[in-house]
């Protein structure tokens, strides 16, 4: 056994930082380039003799946060100075206890006028975290993710805590890998980011779960170089795989019989009223996404990768909507699927994608709650004309154009829906009638209405 670099997961509330330290600590950028702001998968990449984990902080993002923890030898618990303990903040403590996971707390931020250091620790204490100085033994951290103030001061705090019991393993001995992230490239097949925690990746070996999952073909290292293998600590990119694998999972040289981090995300609810067609980026969006679905929404289909011709003819049969999240669609897909007439609703920000399915299982439920009324007549008398049943009508208020949707309503209640054939107001054909207007109308189709009945003309709200 050999010391081996310790591997650090960053966890904390949404927007506390966690993206712009690690920004920082290599250089890049990330932070100012994410959609909507916020982490949405996770990462794993090496700065100054650590492999660092990143993890997205909302909230549909537990499992990866709890992966993350189960994956790591040290955390960093960040808390923004400006917000201090948020629910995610303590979700993540409450991990870092469990798992007996040793582990430093960074307040950030702390550059900002007025911050109230005290305050945050009796928050922390609330939560079971006692940091040094304040009844406890967790080492605390004040720094500024944006401007490096305090950041040589933690990088020593992980040294030392790290040094007091060094992570090990075997460079030689059977391999252990953990699967971070996975997902479907379009070109080069099933792909999977993986760090080693025993054992040594090599471009050509076998990989296994508890069956074969292909042949290494392609090892990348975090900054995009290729390599041919990766010792334990070292995060890589793996392609060569025969399926995409569920995130959390170890592979190995041989047959992995000991326990997994996590199981595949369950993908069917069968008690849904409403059922989509669901594609993401990575299997890790994929099972957040599951994970915080409305319970009254139903997946007919999920995967990985670009939305394809396959998902819409898949969709059609059932007219089954297509959501899909950071991905993209082929341009014969589209085609297809304005010929097929399916439904395709794309999102970058896991909130946006979730607050539209909220909408739809109400519009569902609930169909006239996101109706717009656009005007009103009522039927003020009836007549026949050559073969026509027309329908003498008053605009009580708004306006009435002739390709609206309508509702035939009779004492407050809604009787049909119905469609113009035709409307003529003083004797001409018209294609719209405002409010205080007298007009005829010839529905499509058979329309039973009676005098006094109402005509409601509507939109559905997106």
């Amino acid at each position: 056994m050999q010391n081996r670099p310790p591997i650090v997961v960053i966890l904390g509330h949404v927007d506390h930082g966690k993206t712009t330290l690690l920004d920082f600590l290599r250089k890049s950028n990330i932070a100012s380039g994410e959609v909507g702001g916020i982490t949405q998968s996770t990462r794993a990449f090496q700065v100054g003799g650590c492999t660092f984990i990143d993890t997205p902080g909302h909230a549909a993002f537990s499992k990866m946060r709890m992966r993350g923890n189960n994956l790591a030898d040290l955390a960093i618990l960040i808390v923004a100075a400006d917000d201090g303990v948020m629910p995610q903040t303590t979700e993540s403590a409450k991990l870092l206890l469990a798992n007996n996971t040793s582990f430093i707390v960074a307040i950030n931020k702390t550059d900002l006028p007025g911050m109230n250091i005290q305050k945050i620790y009796t928050q922390l204490s609330e939560i079971g975290v006692l940091v040094e100085g304040y009844g406890g033994t967790v080492p605390v951290v004040s720094i500024s993710a944006k401007t490096g103030v305090g950041i040589p001061e933690l990088l020593e705090m992980l040294n030392l805590v790290s040094e007091m019991n060094p992570p090990q393993a075997d460079p030689d001995g059977n391999l252990e890998a953990v699967v971070l992230e996975s997902r479907l490239d379009p070109k080069r097949g099933a792909m999977a980011i993986v760090v080693v925690k025993n054992g040594t990746l090599a471009k050509g070996s076998p990989l296994f779960t508890n069956h074969g999952v292909g042949k290494i073909k392609a090892i990348y290292a975090t900054t995009g170089e290729l390599v041919d293998s990766a010792g334990p600590s070292i995060p890589v990119e793996i392609f060569g795989l025969s399926e995409v694998i569920a995130v959390g999972k170890t592979i190995g040289s041989q047959s992995v019989s000991h326990p997994v981090l996590a199981d595949a995300p369950k993908i069917k609810n069968v008690n849904g009223v409403v059922r989509v067609i669901l594609k993401a980026d990575v299997l890790g969006s994929l099972e957040a996404i599951i994970a915080s679905l409305d319970p009254q929404i139903e997946i007919a289909l999920s995967g990985t990768g670009d939305i394809s011709e396959s998902d819409i003819l898949s969709a059609a049969p059932q007219n089954i909507p297509i959501i899909g999240f950071n991905v993209r669609v082929s341009s014969s897909a589209g085609k297809l699927a304005e010929t097929e007439k399916v439904k395709i609703k794309s999102f970058e920000i896991i909130y946006e994608l979730l607050d539209y399915l909220k909408v739809l299982v109400q519009k569902t439920l609930n169909p006239r709650a996101h109706e717009k009324i656009l005007g009103e007549a009522e039927i003020t008398a009836e007549f026949n004309m050559n073969s026509d049943h027309i329908a003498g009508c008053k605009c009580l208020t708004g306006q009435i154009n002739k390709t609206n949707q309508l509702h035939l309503s009779r004492n407050n209640e809604i009787i049909q829906d119905i469609r113009f054939r035709s409307l003529r107001s003083a004797k001409s054909d018209v294609n719209l009638v405002k409010s205080g207007i007298e007009f005829g109308a010839v529905f499509s189709g058979t329309v039973d209405f009676r005098i006094n009945d109402r005509i409601i003309a509507f939109t559905i709200d997106d």
